[in-house]
């Protein structure tokens, strides 16, 4: 299973619109009241995109709970309330609903570019969306995108992906839970992630 594709369809997709926005400056946007899934999706993006040489940061309504603080690391983050856009793009991670972003975002951004999310319910408000319903979580989508088109993780992303992973699917116990999730967790324990941060 470790050359395998997990994403083979939405993952070139996904590089596709990198590829094209790799000019951009870009913001992605997670939930209100974010959990871990979110703040490791949040993270593992902005670290990715800049990783690719994009201007990119990310973006909340709520700060980041005190339990989630120590995976952001050196990842630029910002307060919706504090932020002025200039000239970025949209993203989205782990939003079913763009309302969810809260309404200082929907503001900001009333366009999105970008919409990753594993919520059936997810309304593909994006001009691109790449919704994977029977993924456990956000987190796992990226890693997947990751793993598929090579794309370089390094130790924070690494342990941000596992955080999203390990609390969506409540430590592996949830009925989402799969053969996939588990491999995509082992190969971010080989890049660099410890499951008992």
């Amino acid at each position: 299973m470790t050359n395998c594709k997990f994403y083979p369809t939405e993952s070139a997709r996904f590089a596709k619109v990198i590829e094209s926005l790799r000019d951009e400056k870009i913001a992605v946007l997670g939930h209100q009241r974010p959990d871990g899934d979110c703040i490791g999706s949040t993270v593992a993006l902005v670290r990715l995109l800049r990783a690719l040489g994009v201007d990119s940061i990310g973006l909340n309504c709520d700060t980041t709970p005190a339990t989630l603080n120590a995976f952001v690391g050196d990842t630029p983050m910002a307060l919706a309330e504090d932020f002025t856009p200039s000239g970025h793009i949209a993203f989205s991670v782990d939003c079913a609903d763009f309302k969810r972003v809260g309404s200082r975002l929907n503001e900001l951004f009333p366009k999105v570019a970008l919409n990753i999310d594993h919520h059936i319910s997810n309304k593909l408000y994006g001009a691109e969306n790449l919704v994977i319903a029977n993924a456990a979580a956000t987190t796992e989508i990226l890693a997947g995108f990751y793993f598929d088109n090579k794309y370089p993780i390094d130790v924070i992303t690494a342990q941000a992906l596992y955080v999203g992973i390990a609390t969506d699917t409540g430590q592996f116990r949830f009925p989402s839970t799969t053969p996939s999730t588990f491999e995509i967790a082992r190969r971010l324990c080989e890049h660099g992630a410890n499951p008992s941060t």
